[in-house]
């Protein structure tokens, strides 16, 4: 009996597994105005980053703990 149990729940859950995995495309439909809107935010959004200089490196380091380090025997900080 515990035998049937086990495989009739097998049978009745592979086909619902199998339903889940399938591709049914994405979940919310977008119009070509909104993606094309999306892109002209994204576009503002990089030129954007680009005038304020955003994800540069920066040119000279900077050492926080200059000024609280001790300086050594031979002067030197």
């Amino acid at each position: 009996m515990k035998l049937f149990v086990i495989a009739a729940t097998m049978i009745v859950l592979f086909p619902v597994v199998a339903h889940a995995q399938q591709n049914k495309g994405p979940l919310t439909a977008r119009t070509e105005a909104e993606m094309k809107r999306d892109k002209e935010i994204d576009k503002a959004y990089q030129e954007q980053m680009k005038r304020s200089g955003a994800g540069k490196e920066q040119a000279a380091k900077s050492d926080p703990w200059k000024v609280v380090r001790p300086t050594g025997s031979d002067g030197k900080n």
